[in-house]
């Protein structure tokens, strides 16, 4: 099936780079008002500037730090299951609207999940967390079915 609209689907691999990164801006930024403008960007991932950090660092200000950076490392652990999706529905000629439609409906998921990831604080509503990361991954699953089934029907 075609559409009269441009597919817009593999613009969204960058963009959603972009958008996990996003997080990670943030947690410096953070961070590093909180110390007084310091960020030390030699070993940023070493156990021994966390530790550094946590000690100079008001309590909640580091947990949203730890948080923002959470959120920016779950962005890249599914990011492959983004671009496969996309690859899939290209690869089976899904139509434009539905390659468009999925990959605004991702990444305004993906907006969402991390919005909640860096805010909430409590057990009780990081559920929303997980139940919005479902979502997002059904998405993609949705997309990997379609793809099948098109493939499947040619």
């Amino acid at each position: 099936m075609t559409s009269s609209l441009p597919n817009l689907s593999l613009y969204a691999i960058p963009a959603y780079w972009l958008l996990c990164l996003v997080p990670h801006n943030y947690a410096i930024a953070i961070i590093s008002r909180a110390n007084n403008g310091h960020w030390d960007n030699t070993n940023p991932r070493s156990t021994l500037w966390a530790s550094k950090l946590k000690s100079s660092t008001p309590a909640t200000t580091f947990a949203r730090y730890e948080r923002a950076e959470a959120a920016m490392k779950n962005g890249f652990e599914n990011l492959p299951i983004f671009i496969g999706a996309i690859l899939a529905g290209n690869m089976a000629r899904l139509d434009s609207g539905t390659m468009n439609g999925f990959v605004a409906s991702y990444l305004a998921m993906r907006v969402v999940y991390t919005v909640v990831y860096v805010a909430v604080t409590r057990n009780s509503w990081s559920f929303a967390r997980t139940a919005v990361w479902g979502v997002s991954t059904l998405l993609c699953m949705g997309v990997y079915v379609k793809s099948g089934l098109a493939l499947n029907s040619a």
